[in-house]
């Protein structure tokens, strides 16, 4: 049996039925539809916060992805390769004076010997990083650089030039477009050893295909009073010990023509 007395709602006041508070004078069916009104009222209101939550996320999620769609496409423009016209874009050979009296210097423990100054220009045809290595700290980068014949597109593009190892190799596909001899004697890979942070800087921002001018020293490099790398002093020999390391001093871009 349900309770004759009534207890407000709003002020607590118990009575004997009615249809207000004989206290506050609250009508106690306004109150009611108020009461039952409450959760209709807050589910959509959550409803709505929740669907721009939901919006806001996508939104976002869209934003995230087009910027990494942007890096990637940024990333893919200053790495492909330079491509030009057929034509010898580097008519110069490397430039190399012999020190007599080689005045050394130190790198952290290493000992720096300049072995002779060294200029070029070329093209570079292939780039390989070396961080990780032991010796990464000294030289982080390789270059396969040409010049001459093989800073011509249309003999480049006979070839496959690739690097590994502290090497390089040039595939011809199909018949050679010159002899091999010609064509090792134009280009080399190079260990290079950047001077400073500007040129380690400059080094790391190089394309495939870049032309490219470098000044500096081929040197060799003693640890603990051994020799550890030499340099080599000619462009025409091949194998082990063929590598130039170039203790690079400048390194400025250059435009064709």
């Amino acid at each position: 049996m349900e309770s004759p007395f009534i207890i407000c709602p709003k002020c607590g006041f118990e009575q004997p039925g009615g249809t207000e508070c004989a206290r506050c004078g609250v009508i106690f069916a306004k109150v009611r539809e108020t009461v039952h009104a409450s959760p209709d009222e807050d589910g959509p209101t959550q409803s709505i916060w929740s669907q721009d939550a939901g919006t806001r996320r996508k939104f976002w999620t869209l934003v995230a992805l087009l910027l990494l769609l942007a890096a990637v496409l940024g990333h893919g423009l200053l790495t492909r390769e330079i491509r030009y016209p057929p034509g010898i874009l580097i008519s110069s050979e490397p430039q190399q004076r012999i020190i007599k009296n080689p005045v050394a210097w130190r790198k952290e423990d290493r000992l720096v010997i300049p072995l002779a100054r060294f200029s070029l220009q070329a093209r570079v045809l292939s780039r390989e990083t070396y961080r990780s290595e032991p010796i990464g700290d000294l030289s982080p980068i390789d270059l396969a650089l040409g010049w001459g014949p093989m800073s011509d597109q249309a003999v480049l593009d006979r070839l496959e030039i690739a690097q590994g190892n502290r090497c390089f190799y040039v595939m011809p596909q199909g018949p050679p477009p010159l002899p091999m001899e010609v064509l090792l004697a134009n280009s080399s890979n190079m260990h290079m050893l950047p001077s400073n942070a500007e040129v380690s800087k400059s080094l790391d921002s190089l394309r495939v295909g870049e032309l490219v001018e470098m000044r500096g020293f081929l040197v060799g490099i003693q640890e603990n009073g051994q020799w550890t790398w030499v340099s080599s002093l000619k462009r025409n020999d091949t194998g082990n010990g063929a590598c130039e390391i170039f203790w690079v001093e400048h390194v400025s871009k250059l435009t064709k023509g």
